[in-house]
C-alpha cells in the first residue's frame, strides 16, 4: 500500500506542469525530409522553457501543410529550422511566382517589410523592369540580423533580397535583367509610396 502512495505522488510531481512552462509544437512520429506535416504528425506540449532551444515554434498553423527541411523523431521540438518557411507562397495569386531578388544595399533591405509595394529597375539604363509588385517577404542577410522577415518568421542566415510576387511574364523579365548583369544582383529596387 505504501509503495502504491509513494508511486502516485511521484507520478503526480513529474507530471504537474512546471511554472515556466512554454507551448511549443513536437513531433509525434518519426517524419521524413520533404514530407508535408499533418495534424496527425505533430501536437502542442508545454516543456520548461530553459529547455525550449532557439526558433522553437509555437503554433500548429505555422507547420500544419508545410514540407520539413529534416527529419523528425517522436517527441522532438519543432523549429523554424525544421520547416520550410513558405508562408509568403500562400500570398500569392491564382498561377503567381514567388521570386527572390537579390538586395546587395543593405539599408534597402533593412528599409523593405512584407507588404511594401516596389519598383524594380533595370541595372543597365534603370527602366523600369516591373512596376508596383508585392514585397512578401524580406532576408535581411549577415549584416541585416540574418533573418526572414515575413508574417510566417524565422529563418537563417542568407544574402540579403527580397522576396516578390509577380506573374510569371513579370518573373520572365526580372531573370532576364538579372541576366544582363554578371553580377546577376544589381537590379535596383525603389519602394512605392502608400
Amino acid at each position: 500500500m505504501a509503495a502504491l502512495v509513494v508511486g502516485g505522488l511521484a507520478h503526480l510531481f513529474l507530471n504537474r506542469p512546471s511554472p515556466d512552462a512554454v507551448p511549443v509544437v513536437v513531433a509525434t512520429t518519426t517524419v521524413g525530409v520533404g514530407t508535408p506535416l499533418s495534424s496527425s504528425q505533430v501536437t502542442v506540449r508545454e516543456i520548461p522553457g530553459d529547455a525550449i532551444p532557439e526558433g522553437a515554434l509555437s503554433d500548429l498553423d505555422s507547420v500544419v501543410g508545410r514540407p520539413t527541411a529534416a527529419v523528425l523523431s517522436p517527441g522532438e521540438v519543432l523549429t523554424r529550422y525544421d520547416v520550410h518557411q513558405a508562408a509568403q507562397l500562400a500570398h500569392l495569386p491564382e498561377g503567381g511566382r514567388a521570386f527572390f531578388l537579390p538586395v546587395p544595399e543593405p539599408a534597402v533591405a533593412r528599409a523593405l517589410q512584407a507588404g511594401d509595394r516596389v519598383d524594380v529597375h533595370s541595372p543597365l539604363d534603370g527602366s523600369v523592369t516591373v512596376a508596383d509588385v508585392v514585397v512578401l517577404a524580406v532576408v535581411a542577410g549577415e549584416g541585416g540580423g540574418g533573418t526572414l522577415l515575413s508574417a510566417g518568421g524565422g529563418g537563417s542566415p542568407a544574402q540579403p533580397g527580397a522576396w516578390l510576387s509577380l506573374t510569371p511574364v513579370q518573373a520572365e523579365a526580372v531573370a532576364a535583367a538579372r541576366g544582363a548583369d554578371p553580377s546577376g544582383a544589381a537590379l535596383l529596387v525603389a519602394l512605392r509610396a502608400g
